[in-house]
C-alpha cells in the first residue's frame, strides 16, 4: 500500500425530499446564492422552483446562471466569476451533474482568485506544469442530479479550455464543497442514455484505481473497490429496467458519490490515465464522457491481454467479469455497455481513423509527464496510447 493522508471535509445530506431541506443548508454558508445549471432546464424547471422557492424561505436571494453546457467552458464560467463580482454573491449552488458542479466550483473559486485569469489554475501540461491553484473559494452546495462524477464530494473540477480545444482539471483543496445533498428521486426523470453513461463513468472511476494501482497483495481494498464496481454493474440494468425504482437508484448515487472521494482508493491510486484519453475526444468531438470512457476501458484490457505486467487485469477478468481470459472479459465488458445502449467504439463520436495520431499527441502534449510517458501502471508510451485508440476505434 502506498502512503497516503486522507481528508474530506464534505457534510453529505442523502434523503429523499433532500431538496426541501436546501434553503436550510445553503443559509448556513451564506444570503445571496448564485445557482449555476444547464442552459436547457426545461426537464427540471419544477424542481429548480422548488429549490428556488425553499432558498427564498430561508432568506437567501437567489442569482441564475443557467448557461452550462456538457464538457462545460471557461469562457462561460468566466461570465459566472463577473457576475459572481457584480452581484456580490457569497455562496453558489451546483444543480445538475458532473459539468455543472464542476462549473460551480471553478467560478466559486474564480471569485476569489489572485492569479490572473481563471485558466491559470487548469493543468494543461504535466510535463511543464505552470498552472496556480486557488488557495481559497465561495462556499459551495452541490445538488447532484446525475449520479457519475463524485464531483460533490471532492476537490476537482474539469473544463474545457474553448480557444485551444484542451480539456483538463483544477485540483485544490479549496475546491471541496461545504455540503452535498443526495436525493435519489431527483435522478429517476433522467433519459435511459445518461443514466447510463454516468454509471459507466463511476465504475471507471473504481476501475482506474483498480488497475492502476499498487500491484502489492492490497486485500481491503481489492475487496472495497471489487464490491463497489460489481454494484453498480449489478444494479445500472435494475434502474435501466426500472427507472422509477429508488433504492437503486440510490445504490447508483452513493456509489458514484463514494467513487471519487479520495475513500475507496486510499493507498492506491496514482493517475486516471484512461480519462486523459477521454478528455481528448470529449474536447475534440463534443462526446459524452461517460460514452468515451465505455469505448477506451475494454481497448485498454486488450492492449494489456497478452503483456507479462497485466496481473491486475486478470485479477479483474477473474473477480468481475468471472472468466480467466481478459479478451474474453474485455468483450464481456463491451457487451455490457451495448446493452445499456452506450457507444462501444470511437468511430460513433465521428472520430476518423486518421485523426487517431492527432489524438494521442494531444495526450501526450497534456498528460505525459517529464519521461515522455502516460502515468499508468505500467507507464505507456505515444505509440501505445495510438494502439488504444486504435483498438477502440
Amino acid at each position: 500500500m502506498n502512503d497516503f493522508q486522507y481528508f474530506n471535509p464534505v457534510s453529505v445530506e442523502f434523503r429523499e425530499n433532500g431538496l426541501k431541506d436546501a434553503g436550510a443548508v445553503v443559509a448556513k454558508y451564506g444570503k445571496k446564492a448564485m445557482v449555476v445549471s444547464y442552459e436547457d432546464v426545461s426537464f427540471f424547471q419544477d424542481k429548480l422552483e422548488l429549490l428556488k422557492a425553499t432558498l427564498q424561505e430561508h432568506g437567501v436571494d437567489v442569482v441564475e446562471f443557467f448557461r452550462i453546457c456538457a464538457n462545460p467552458l471557461i469562457s462561460t464560467a468566466r461570465e459566472g466569476v463577473a457576475l459572481c463580482k457584480k452581484l456580490g454573491v457569497d455562496v453558489v449552488v451546483g444543480f445538475g451533474g458532473g459539468s455543472v458542479m464542476d462549473s460551480a466550483k471553478v467560478i466559486a473559486a474564480g471569485a476569489l482568485y489572485e492569479h490572473g485569469d481563471i485558466v491559470n489554475m487548469f493543468v494543461f501540461s504535466h510535463s511543464n506544469p505552470t498552472q496556480i491553484p486557488p488557495e481559497h473559494s465561495l462556499p459551495t452546495v452541490m445538488i447532484s442530479t446525475l449520479p457519475a462524477t463524485g464531483s460533490e464530494m471532492n476537490l476537482c473540477a474539469v473544463m474545457t479550455n474553448d480557444e485551444t480545444k484542451q480539456k483538463s482539471y483544477v485540483w485544490a483543496e479549496s475546491l471541496y464543497p461545504k455540503a452535498a445533498i443526495l436525493d435519489p428521486a431527483l435522478t429517476a426523470g433522467l433519459p435511459r442514455y445518461q443514466t447510463a453513461c454516468g454509471g459507466i463513468d463511476t465504475m471507471a472511476h473504481i476501475i482506474e484505481a483498480y488497475l492502476n494501482g499498487d500491484d502489492s497483495n492490497l486485500i481491503l481494498q481489492d475487496y472495497v473497490e471489487e464490491g463497489a464496481i460489481r454494484a453498480v454493474k449489478e444494479t445500472l440494468p435494475v434502474v435501466l429496467a426500472n427507472p422509477g425504482d429508488l433504492q437503486a437508484r440510490g445504490v447508483m448515487m452513493w456509489a458514484a458519490t463514494i467513487a471519487l472521494s479520495g475513500f475507496i482508493n486510499a493507498g492506491t491510486m496514482i493517475f486516471t490515465p484512461m480519462h486523459q484519453l477521454g478528455h481528448v475526444l470529449s474536447a475534440r468531438y463534443n462526446a459524452t464522457h461517460g460514452a468515451t470512457l465505455a469505448c477506451l476501458m475494454p481497448a485498454w484490457m486488450r492492449l494489456f491481454s497478452n503483456r507479462p505486467d497485466n496481473k491486475r487485469y486478470r485479477l479483474f477478468a477473474q473477480r468481475i467479469w468471472e472468466c480467466e481470459d481478459i479478451l474474453e472479459a474485455a468483450d464481456k465488458f463491451e457487451a455490457f455497455v451495448g446493452e445499456a445502449g452506450v457507444e462501444t467504439h470511437i468511430r460513433e463520436f465521428g472520430v476518423k481513423e486518421e485523426d487517431i495520431p492527432m489524438l494521442a499527441r494531444e495526450v501526450q502534449t497534456v498528460s505525459f509527464g517529464p519521461d515522455d510517458r502516460l502515468g499508468s501502471n505500467p507507464k505507456i508510451s505515444v505509440e501505445e496510447v495510438e494502439e488504444i485508440y486504435r483498438l477502440a476505434f
